[in-house]
């Protein structure tokens, strides 16, 4: 059999744009024209989408010929007439009304049904969007890029539907999207760029829309989240330069962090207030239990690690040591600070603020608690000598009790 192609669809597309078809029927080259009420004629709003510009012009132009083609109708259940094609020539006609061009408010109108020879395959409200999108498609409206890219994602699944109906029949082979440019009458690499557009912030879609960056550009671009895009592009004008398929390949390599850098995540602290609600103390406990559950040697080596060289260990470990030992006494100092606040001011608080304070402080103790148990293991003599903590092991606290004595 032979294949049917792309353009051959594109055709039987087009049957509901011409005279007297009707399904199974043979072409009745007459169709009968009734001049009816523009007023009484529904918009349909599957146009409302569409930019209906220029309607002065085409007024002035029927104006002049006093020549306006019929406005293609259906029948509605209600019994009005809904419009399939020539919503700007409605408008230009109510145009000529209102300015006082005309006193006659018909028009001429021709009723045809919504022909759908792809009943098995997409619904009859499917073949009207695409009778809406196609018959008019020489002699389109000025659609703005955005706007045709619109239409493209619009018509897309009902075409995908019919391509994959006529690919189970065995009347058209290969892919989709040429099939899909085909239909449209553009290249695949226009109809991807095209398609791009969609993906771009609504910043850069008033640009393309505007003529300010092309569509090329706007493809490059939508490779990149819409918060870069922005930037993308305010680096460039920053610049005095145009929007260029290269300049925006040149800002993107500064934007643009490659995927196996790592991104570090800061997470705001939370309040001691905060972490005592959510449990503090079993955070603690869970994190001793964790790492008493892990394979551990007892010379402290992780058994499932690499054997790290004696000399390398004990650098880590003093450096580890060193830098708890400073998060630590700035612990102390957060604890001395905050029970002297609570101290001093519990007469000036209210019931809830006290609460609120020794909340904050039985929080930082459990940290000292937490960092006491796991910086120091051993609680050698020198840390014991040169620690500031509140503990049974500092020596500072044992003098301290002695003189209390």
């Amino acid at each position: 059999m032979k294949k049917q192609s792309a353009s051959l669809i594109a055709k039987l597309l087009n049957k509901n744009s011409q005279p007297g078809q009707s399904s199974g029927k043979e072409l009745n080259t007459t169709e009968e024209i009734i001049m009816r009420d523009v007023h009484e004629l529904v918009p349909n709003p599957k146009n409302e989408k569409y930019s209906l510009d220029n309607i002065e012009e085409l007024a002035m132009m029927i104006q002049l010929t006093h020549n306006i083609e019929p406005i293609i109708l259906k029948t509605m259940e209600d019994g009005r007439f809904m419009i399939t094609s020539g919503h700007r020539r409605r408008l230009a006609q109510l145009y000529r009304l209102e300015q006082g061009l005309i006193d006659d408010p018909m028009v001429p109108t021709i009723t045809r049904e919504i022909i759908n020879d792809f009943e098995d395959a997409i619904t009859d409200d499917e073949m009207e969007t695409l009778n809406i999108v196609f018959p008019n498609k020489g002699q389109r409206r000025n659609l703005t890029p955005s706007q045709e890219a619109d239409e493209i994602a619009l018509i897309k699944p009902i075409i995908k539907k019919l391509y994959d109906y006529q690919k189970a029949a065995g009347n058209i082979d290969g892919k989709f999207r040429p099939y899909f440019a085909n239909i449209l009458g553009i290249s695949e690499t226009s109809l991807q760029r095209k398609e791009a557009i969609r993906k771009v912030s609504e910043e850069v879609k008033v640009e393309i829309d505007s003529g300010n960056i092309t569509a090329t550009a706007a493809a490059e671009l939508a490779s990149m989240d819409k918060e870069e895009q922005n930037l993308v592009i305010e680096a460039i004008k920053d610049r005095g330069e145009e929007v260029t398929v290269q300049a925006v390949k040149e800002e993107k390599k500064k934007i643009v962090v490659p995927k196996n850098d790592t991104i570090p995540v800061v997470k705001e602290s939370p309040t001691e207030c905060e972490l005592e609600d959510e449990g503090q103390t079993k955070l603690f406990d869970q994190t001793r239990k964790n790492n008493t559950d892990k394979n551990i040697s007892n010379d402290g080596v992780n058994s499932t690690d690499e054997v790290v060289p004696p000399v390398q260990k004990q650098e880590a470990t003093d450096k580890d040591t060193a830098a708890k030992m400073w998060f630590q006494k700035e612990i102390v100092e957060k604890l001395k600070d905050a029970e002297q606040r609570f101290s001093v001011e519990t007469a000036d608080k209210t019931e809830e603020e006290c609460q609120e304070w020794q909340a904050r402080i039985k929080v930082i103790k459990d940290v000292l608690a937490y960092l006491d148990e796991s910086h120091c293991p051993e609680r050698c003599k020198e840390c014991c000598d040169d620690c500031d903590r509140p503990c049974e092991h500092s020596k500072n606290f044992q003098v301290a009790n002695t003189m209390k004595n």
